[in-house]
């Protein structure tokens, strides 16, 4: 066999966090009787995004995460007066809300159980990750789940996979394969440790980045072509 490890990012991976995450924001904006002038969706993904970039490069702390989009996010639409960690309460408490699976995620975990150590690495926040598993039954399918939130440390650092090569027995770098939709996070840091990674192109999205995955899929039953 040519894989015996595989690990999984989470989000845009399994789950599909983008059909989750915009009745998520929505409810957000409700809670605080904010009304949309305009979309204000899109300003928020992309403030969003680069607060999850300067934590992969450890610039920031996941505490740090938490506030820190929502309060950028209200001073753009002019209310700073608003609580950036109330908001993010209730917009991770949204995403559990709205769990949505990518196409084939289930079928795949199904006809893998059997014959992989699966485990999950995610960057995610640990109020959300944990409850979406367990909500999801998910669980049952992996041997290990490694959140970042928990440990301290996030994809793509050394340490990060320390961890996970420390927790999952058996597992040899030449034989485990990475699985996940981030070129700076999960292609990044498997290229980085030495293992096999699998991007996740789930948008299909030219990749504009130095960044050379293993192998590009845009939907996890393509997996099976490479697994084995």
């Amino acid at each position: 066999m040519k894989y015996t490890h595989l690990l999984f990012d989470l989000d845009n991976t399994i789950m599909d966090f983008t059909k989750s995450s915009v009745p998520a924001f929505r409810d957000t904006l409700h809670h605080f009787e904010i009304l949309e002038e305009q979309d204000f969706y899109p300003v928020y993904r992309k403030i969003n995004k680069k607060v999850w970039e300067e934590l992969e490069r450890g610039d920031i702390d996941q505490q740090t995460l938490r506030a820190k989009r929502f309060r950028l996010f209200f001073e753009y639409i002019g209310k700073p007066e608003l609580d950036p960690l109330e908001a993010n309460a209730r917009y991770l408490q949204g995403i559990i809300e709205h769990p949505v699976y990518l196409k084939d995620a289930l079928d795949i975990l199904e006809e893998f159980k059997d014959e992989f150590t699966m485990s999950i690495v995610t960057n995610g926040l640990k109020e959300v990750q944990r409850p979406r598993l367990e909500n999801k039954n998910l669980k049952a399918y992996f041997k290990s789940i490694i959140v970042s939130d928990e440990i301290g440390v996030a994809k793509p650092h050394k340490e990060f996979f320390d961890y996970v090569f420390d927790t999952i027995p058996n597992a040899k770098k030449e034989t485990t394969l990475i699985i996940g939709d981030s070129l700076g996070s999960d292609i990044r840091g498997g290229n980085n440790y030495g293992i096999d990674s699998c991007w996740m192109n789930y948008h299909k999205t030219k990749n504009a980045t130095e960044i050379t995955p293993t192998y590009t899929i845009t939907r996890l039953g393509e997996l099976r072509d490479y697994v084995r």
